[in-house]
């Protein structure tokens, strides 16, 4: 630190800031960090370590992190206007707001109604079969009622949204849907999720219960609704096989979509569900989940009506028990301690209040929170860096060596047409627009759980009134006191809400470095969503289309490959990342830290370096990573991670870190980590592009600069470029390099060791080769690659045809020769290895398109290795890893064996010294005591027996322990050869004067 602020003074280019804002963002960086952990060791550590420390899990509550900090923050802001502020003036919707919002305050009130409000509604519904009687005649009432009016899914779901396909239309959408818990895999795993089935069981039946249900038959009758749901579960595609949209978009007519799924009256559920539309059999749908519809409508035969009812009027109940007295809070708490973690709630009654208006009156609720809160500037400066990050990512285009011109082309055009949209939309800040939106919503002061229905009905409404009417390209999907950000791909716009701009993310007076970090990298995110593995179906007009060429697609799949696979071996409490599952995220996570680190380097190109922050220690280069990890700083709960592992789309907060860091070399550069390190592990994503040949190659290279890729791994079969080597011992067997090796065995006479050690020599090696290419798996592709310089490879890609090994013959007077010289042939061993023509091979170098039109795979320029290698790309990486493990542990393994080598010596010379100085203070303490042994006088007659067995002059003196023998005096102790005692023989650990025995 001292080190560092002496570099800085010494250069008024790099001076510190000094203004409150700086000093404070500097203490809380200081704070969060983990200076004890080394960045290139566990760089998440490093940056969170402190904040995880000063953070625990607070009550209640699975996860903790930055995102949520904020939206506390935004909460209480929320709180203070609904109770603080008057409406008189403002819009009818705000006063709406206010109104619902007190309305869930009312405890005294919901608790005076208890569960009336929803047995009510079940009753109106037609009853249900565990509270009393119900009709058993009314299937398709009952799931209009539950699933189109207050707008539950218990088989399905149905939406209007745009087209993928035509994005300039609304279309009636229907997908999979009904189950309860997070995913399916808590339904199906029993064994692992035995507790959480059991608590959801338990929960299914105490609000049974809670409405009016007996226990037994409760009991019998909800084990019956979660086998059913068991069944749901299994028929429901998992979420990482539903990423490829074209691949599951179906559109189709209502009368087809009868065909389809016969259990449901299609055309009435669809008038009933979009009233008052009129609708007819011929009437589109998009469904997006055929092979499921078709399952569910077998499963919805085969059931009988009275679980198919007891299934559908459970879900009204999970969805608005919420809504009821506290007892049904309860009952749900004890599920999400068992489900999440959570211990009991302390959560207070305005938070809960406050996060059911914003599902509700979200809008409303904003206006009020953007006028209170959210400066103008802001939002302009929000739109310049968006801007900037815009620039940067179109820039990088130009850099990806492996994407062709015409999809380059097109990309650029995509990224130029990406609609952004900032802090909130404007018809909020307009009282009659804002009026509008709400029109049709009643909303009363005294009846919480009414309001939520009216709510249901309302959204109904909208959502029927939204289909003949064209998309809103400036309708928004998240609220503006949200805390996140998303990219909408039939939009093609990217949302950045109110609410997330704002420290850590984002704030005015702080250092550019620590902006471009956090809210940069979220910009970048959702711009490089654009352009994911589900981004990319969309063109710029945002229709699901085709418009990647082959070549560029195939090596974008590569990359997104090698992605999937690093992800997939990060662990969290024993359980892997699902990399598939969570593939569009980490794209997105590393496109948007590349793009929004180019985008800071060229504003300090263009406005001169930043003052850095007073007492961190760190450049602004690494602030802005820094920046970046520290907005991921969480905490949660083992079930919470467990949770997230297997229904979010995102990599756990610390992998988001980790993963995408690892990847950056700009990274590695600023904090000067070795290649080999955890946070550089040499091999990146974005290296060495697969390719396997193919007739898009040409047009492929045709659009990079200098019509070369530097180094990518291409695949193909070897085929001859003129006639062919034959083998010289399997006629059959041609190849284009062929080795020939002779070599000679020996023995040698080992005098020390006494035996016979063995030892080769090369008598004669010869290599021939052919022009050789490779060429596409399939016989219509007609690109050819020639392959240059085979030699130069690292290692030649050749397996051995043919091994002989001839055993010489001795006579009597050669082994007597042998005996004399010490040395005797063993024998010759003949090889023949080739690179056979057919064999699949994969070679890493530099890939050119020559003026003449041939492509040519040649050693790199740069002086990389060139690599040759018999088989696929995984069969080469997986040998190359399992070197680098061995070499990696025996690394270890030596740096572990020298250190207890050294730990042996200092331990031996420590006791050496100790022993040392144990008897110089024995002699010191003997002489003390004694003197020298002169004052001694000699004993008269009969003294003999106490004389010193040695000199036998001078008399015992000394007690030679541990063996406890007085046997000499100090003088003859002292002259003793070897410390043993004269009489056994003994060691002796020390000397006493005899008069202390």
């Amino acid at each position: 630190m001292i080190a560092l602020g002496v570099q800085y003074s010494k250069d008024p280019s790099h001076s510190t800031c000094l203004t409150e804002a700086c000093i404070t963002v500097a203490s809380k960086i200081l704070e969060a960090l983990d200076r004890e952990t080394n960045p290139c060791e566990d760089f998440y550590q490093y940056s969170c370590g402190g904040w995880i420390k000063r953070n625990p899990l607070p009550d209640g509550r699975s996860k903790w992190s930055t995102f949520n900090s904020i939206w506390d923050q935004n909460q209480a802001i929320m709180k203070h206007l609904l109770e603080n502020a008057t409406f008189n003036s403002s819009s009818e919707a705000e006063r709406k707001t206010q109104r619902y919002y007190l309305s869930c305050l009312k405890e005294q009130k919901i608790r005076e109604l208890g569960s009336q409000p929803l047995m009510d509604l079940i009753e109106k519904i037609g009853g249900w079969n565990i509270t009393g009687p119900w009709n058993q005649s009314n299937f398709m009432e009952v799931l209009k009622m539950v699933s189109g009016t207050y707008r539950a899914a218990p088989f399905f779901t149905v939406y209007v949204g745009a087209d993928s396909k035509s994005s300039n239309s609304n279309v009636i959408q229907v997908d999979q849907s009904g189950l309860f818990l997070p995913s399916r895999d808590y339904y199906l795993n029993k064994t692992a999720n035995e507790k959480v089935l059991a608590a959801y069981l338990d929960y299914m039946v105490e609000l049974g219960m809670l409405l009016g249900g007996e226990t037994v038959s409760t009991q019998e009758q909800m084990e019956q609704v979660l086998e059913f749901e068991t069944l749901l579960a299994n028929i429901t595609v998992p979420q990482d096989e539903r990423r490829d949209d074209e691949k599951i978009y179906h559109k189709m007519s209502i009368a087809e979509l009868q065909v389809l799924a016969p259990a449901i009256d299609w055309l009435d559920y669809m008038a009933y569900a979009l009233t008052p539309l009129e609708l007819s059999e011929a009437e589109p749908v998009v469904v997006y989940g055929r092979e499921y519809l078709q399952q569910v409508s077998e499963l919805i035969n085969s059931t009988e009506r009275s679980i198919l009812n007891n299934y559908m009027i459970w879900n009204l109940v999970q969805k608005t028990a919420s809504s009821l007295d506290q007892r049904f809070e309860t009952a749900q708490e004890k599920l999400l301690e068992t489900l999440y973690g959570t211990k009991k709630s302390c959560t207070p009654r305005w938070q809960t209040c406050i996060s059911n208006t914003d599902d509700t009156l979200g809008f409303a609720l904003g206006s009020l929170f953007v006028k209170a809160t959210f400066d103008r500037d802001s939002k302009e400066i929000a739109e310049e860096m968006i801007s900037e990050i815009r620039a940067a990512f179109e820039e990088s285009l130009e850099q990806l060596d492996w994407m062709d011109k015409t999809t380059r082309q097109a990309a650029k055009e995509k990224a130029d047409a990406i609609y952004d949209m900032i802090g909130f939309p404007d018809f909020i800040l307009d009282n009659k627009e804002l009026d509008d939106v709400y029109d049709g919503y009643e909303v009363s002061e005294d009846s919480f759980f009414q309001n939520m229905l009216n709510f249901y009905n309302f959204s109904a409404k909208v959502m029927a009134d939204q289909l003949r009417k064209p998309p809103n390209r400036d309708q928004w999907s998240m609220t503006p006191q949200t805390v996140n950000a998303y990219y909408l791909p039939t939009k093609n716009g990217i949302v950045f809400p109110a609410g997330i701009l704002q420290a850590p993310f984002y704030a005015r007076n702080h250092p550019k470095a620590l902006n471009f970090g956090g809210i940069g990298v979220v910009m970048g995110h959702e711009l490089t969503h654009a352009f994911d593995d589900q981004g990319r179906e969309y063109d710029k007009e945002g229709n699901l289309r085709p418009w990647w060429q082959n070549s560029s697609l195939e090596a974008f799949k590569n990359r997104t490959e090698c992605m999937m696979e690093q992800y997939s071996k990060y662990m969290v409490n024993g359980e892997h990342v699902n990399g598939k599952q969570t593939l569009g995220e980490n794209i997105a996570d590393n496109g948007g830290l590349k793009t929004a680190y180019n985008a800071y380097k060229a504003w300090l190109q263009k406005n001169g370096e930043e003052k850095h922050l007073p007492a961190v220690g760190l450049t602004n280069n690494q602030l802005f990573f820094v920046g970046f990890a520290q907005v991921w700083c969480s905490v949660r709960t083992p079930e919470s991670s467990h949770e997230g592992l297997v229904t979010d789309p995102h990599s756990p907060d610390k992998f988001r870190v980790i993963g995408t860091l690892s990847n950056s070399r700009d990274f590695a550069e600023h904090f000067k980590c070795p290649v080999g390190s955890p946070m550089n592990p040499g091999k990146h994503c974005e290296d060495a592009p697969k390719l396997q040949v193919d007739d898009g190659l040409p047009d492929l290279l045709s659009a990079t600069s200098g019509q070369c890729l530097h180094y990518v791994a291409l695949e193909g079969l070897v085929l001859p470029a003129k006639a062919a080597l034959s083998s010289q011992h399997h006629e059959e067997l041609q190849g284009v390099i062929q080795k020939l090796v002779l070599k000679e065995h020996r023995l040698i006479w080992n005098s020390l060791a006494r035996s016979w050690n063995e030892s080769e020599r090369v008598v004669s090696e010869q290599v021939y080769t052919v022009p050789f290419a490779l060429a596409a798996p399939s016989a219509e592709a007609a690109t050819r690659v020639s392959v240059e310089s085979p030699l130069r490879a690292v290692r030649l890609p050749l397996e051995t045809v043919y091994e002989h090994f001839q055993h010489p013959t001795h006579g009597f007077k050669d082994l007597i020769s042998h005996y004399l010289s010490g040395e005797k042939p063993k024998g010759l061993l003949e090889t023949e290895e080739m690179l056979q023509v057919g064999a699949s091979l994969t070679g890493i170098g530099e890939l050119a398109l020559h003026p003449d039109g041939t492509l040519h795979l040649q050693p790199p320029s740069d002086g990389s290795d060139y690599f040759l290698h018999l088989g696929d790309w995984q069969t080469l990486l997986a040998e190359m890893e399992s070197v680098s493990s061995f070499w990696k542990g025996a690394a270890v393994l030596c740096g572990l064996t020298g250190m207890a080598v050294i730990l042996y010596a200092l331990c031996r010379a420590y006791q050496q010294r100790r022993h040392k100085q144990e008897q110089e203070e024995q002699q010191q303490q003997f002489e003390a005591l004694w003197g020298n042994g002169d004052t001694v006088t000699e004993s008269g007659e009969g003294a003999s027996e106490d004389t010193c067995i040695i000199c036998l002059t001078r008399p015992r003196e000394c007690v030679l322990l541990c063996c406890g023998h007085v046997c000499c005096c100090f003088r003859c102790y002292k002259a003793l050869p070897s410390h043993t005692c004269p009489i056994c023989r003994s060691p002796i650990d020390r000397v006493v004067p005899l008069y202390q025995a």
